[in-house]
């Protein structure tokens, strides 16, 4: 049926979580009579993301239905856009508003340059749209994916919708197959799973409804990579095989599936390899990949000779500590002697134990060793490294932006570049999870040696894996642990709990800098969470003062509970600051936001403040400033990647300093509370620590100690290759 748009009539507005259900009002091109012979002059349709720009005609096609309440409908299942290859039809498509980056005047500029053959252009060569005035690689590529979800992605879309997709994700499953899209959604669709963002949950819910046999060996095989996943998620790097089988069969929930045929299944994707086995644990392959490489660039370090030993070293130190004007105690001197000696070396501490101290004499010393030499400090975040840069006096660098590391949006970084260091310190080394740490030894040079320093006792990383953990327990890396607390006010009560709370001893000693304030009501708490904030960032300033939670959602005290109400309070509401909604989250200007995944170079858990709200064309562009010379920008389909940062959880803080904490303890917390959470979360205070909750679950925090547990065997697999390279070397003399 052909026809033009006449007016919307459903959603007026699009809601906050927008399901692209419509009902529109047509104006059929042709003449077409009801079943009483009657004219009709316009068709209700109703469908999802059904077109609605002036200027255009479209060929729907569906079938008619009679609903029971509102009458006759046109339900339709796909359309066409008919574009009348004139200047008045194709400018009127490009400034429709339908394609996000082009308006008005850039299609009048479009059309003066290409003319009739502009949709050909956009269709085969789009990357000519750069030689137009006002298009940046930037925008282009924000034309090239609406222009894709208009046109060669538009039944994807329609079909995936349904079932729970955003728009913006389905475009990117057609980006992912192409033309090939809808036969793969018509077969067993599991390979959406190779999509960042689509899961087994979705996949198979879209091949239920196509009635597809839940018994299928696809079905099985996505369950088992599906499961792993989750674990990856939770900090694993593998499972245990029976413990796979079962997750995997209770995930399926099919009849008559048993152990044995799900192990059938596995054994067939280790033959394909998409799975790796390792005496009785399971891995994905790029998982178990990252791990076996990091176990090997460690060996190969530990391989290496120590260094010379100068006689006149200790002498060297102490002329260092002169010059600096500080004072080392024996463990701080023991460690940076280590350091200098050896290929690699881990220096781990509590918070007020000097680490900070030992990395500036270690530096100074290594200067006045090898002058030539080149150092590379480096930190796992932006605030890690400018943290590191401040109290060093020497550069520092995120790892990403020292390896020109980049993230894809599926999480999947780039090839390192090589490090041309011969030294290189890492500080917040209990952040490292096992892909960045692999692709950190692996751009080491020869020769080059290593230091890692962090708080063995903080939460391990936010991705997968627990690399300093294992570095430690394989006992054959050079360790200096630092114990004695050095500061000038050696009575820090931050410093003192945080030392308690790593013992295990319930009893904290409290003052005007480490208060802990009960209330077991969440809805009282959360209201004096809000007071205790408003008065700290009067004291401290909003970028030096962190609200912490255990949860983001379920709770009052949960951060994203807390979060709008905070802004409201710091942030408020006026004329002159332009807002942005994205699904039920409002961005604002001048709000504190925080990166939620790792895209490029932005980092998960990189805090910035939103500099600039601007409309473009029909979309709206967010600048947001990271404060260490990165500005990004955010369109409306990225704005996924943010979200409010007044507060956050314990996990994503990690790096962070801050002179005053507020921590959430509730006993609704309860399954998150652990001892390495509230130790991570006191120790990034610096000068004030305000706990708010329940005695009974402060209590519960400092004794649980189980819950950080994960699957990994990378300190199992440093020992077999070092066992290995031994066995090559005896042989090799041997011969």
């Amino acid at each position: 049926m052909l026809c033009t748009f006449k007016r919307l009539i459903y959603p007026k507005v699009p809601p906050p979580e927008d399901s692209g259900y419509r009902i529109v009002l047509y104006r059929p091109c042709e003449k077409l009579r009801d079943a009483a012979g009657r004219p009709v002059t316009e068709v209700k349709a109703v469908g999802f993301f059904l077109p609605t720009g002036e200027n255009l005609s479209y060929e729907l096609k569906g079938r008619w239905a009679r609903d029971s309440k509102y009458g006759v409908q046109f339900e339709v299942e796909g359309y066409e856009e008919i574009i009348t290859p004139t200047k008045e039809g194709i400018i009127g498509y490009l400034s429709s508003g339908q394609i996000k980056g082009i308006g008005p005047k850039t299609a009048e500029k479009i059309f003066q340059a290409f003319g009739t053959d502009t949709l050909r252009i956009l269709d085969e060569e789009p990357e000519r749209l750069l030689s137009i005035p006002g298009i940046s690689a930037g925008k282009l590529k924000k034309i090239q994916e609406s222009y894709l979800a208009n046109r060669g992605a538009r039944d994807v879309v329609a079909f995936l919708v349904p079932h729970g997709v955003t728009p913006n994700r389905a475009v990117k499953v057609y980006q992912a197959f192409g033309k090939e899209t809808m036969d793969i959604l018509r077969r067993p669709p599991y390979r959406l799973c190779e999509v960042a963002g689509i899961g087994f949950l979705t996949a198979d819910q879209i091949a239920r409804s196509l009635g597809l046999d839940p018994r299928s060996p696809e079905r099985m095989d996505a369950a088992l990579l599906h499961t792993l996943q989750e674990a990856e998620q939770r900090g694993h790097l593998c499972l245990e095989k029976h413990d796979l089988l079962r997750q995997s069969l209770k995930l399926l929930r099919t009849e008559g599936l048993t152990e044995a045929m799900a192990a059938v299944r596995a054994g067939r994707l280790v033959e394909e390899n998409k799975l790796v086995t390792y005496h009785q644990w399971v891995y994905r392959w790029p998982t178990a990949r990252a791990e076996i490489k990091l176990a090997q660039w460690i060996a190969a370090l530990l391989q290496r000779d120590a260094m010379p030993v100068e006689e006149a070293l200790p002498q060297k130190l102490s002329a260092v500590e002169k010059e600096l004007g500080m004072a080392l105690n024996d463990q701080q001197r023991t460690a940076v002697l280590t350091a200098i000696r050896s290929p690699v070396t881990i220096l781990t501490g509590g918070p007020g134990t000097g680490k900070t101290l030992t990395q500036k004499a270690l530096l100074a010393l290594y200067k006045k060793l090898c002058p030539n030499n080149t150092v590379q400090c480096c930190a796992p975040t932006g605030r890690a490294a400018r943290r590191m840069e401040e109290s060093t006096g020497v550069p520092a660098a995120t790892i990403h932006k020292a390896l020109k590391l980049l993230a894809g949006e599926d999480g999947v970084y780039s090839e390192p570049e090589p490090l041309d260091a011969d030294l290189v310190l890492v500080d917040e080394a209990s952040m490292l999870d096992i892909y960045l740490a692999e692709n950190l030894f692996r751009s080491l040079k020869p020769g080059c040696q290593v230091v890692l320093v962090g708080d063995a006792d903080q939460l391990p990383s936010v991705g997968p894996g627990a690399v300093l953990r294992e570095l430690l327990s394989c006992g054959q890396i050079p360790v200096v642990r630092l114990t004695k607390i050095y500061r000038q006010d050696a009575g820090s009560p931050i410093a003192i709990n945080a030392a308690l709370i790593r013992a295990g001893n319930l009893h904290l000693e409290y003052g005007p800098d480490f208060e802990f304030i009960e209330s077991a009501d969440l809805e009282c708490s959360a209201g004096l969470i809000e007071e205790l904030y408003l008065r700290e960032v009067g004291r401290f300033g909003v970028d030096n003062v962190a609200l912490l939670s255990p949860f983001r959602k379920k709770t009052e005290t949960g951060v994203n509970a807390l979060n709008p109400k905070l802004r409201e309070w710091v942030n408020p509401k006026s004329p002159d600051k332009p807002e942005v909604s994205h699904g039920k989250r409002l961005f604002r200007l001048g709000d504190k936001v925080m990166q939620t995944r790792n895209v490029e170079d932005v980092s998960n858990g990189d805090i910035g403040t939103i500099t600039a709200i601007a409309r473009e064309d029909s979309d709206f562009l967010v600048t947001v400033d990271f404060g260490d010379g990165r500005v990004k920008k955010y369109d409306s389909s990225k704005l996924e990647l943010l979200d409010l940062a007044y507060a956050t959880t314990v996990h994503k803080s990690q790096g962070a300093e801050y002179d005053s904490v507020i921590i959430s303890v509730q006993s609704a917390h309860a399954v998150m509370l652990n001892r390495p959470l509230l130790y991570t979360a006191i120790t990034r205070a610096k000068k004030r620590v305000i706990l708010v909750g329940e005695r009974k679950a402060l209590c519960m925090a400092i004794r649980r100690t189980d819950t950080e547990h994960r699957n990994t065997q990378l300190a199992r697999r440093i020992l077999d290759r070092l066992e290995q390279l031994r066995e090559e070397n005896q042989h090799g003399n041997v011969s």
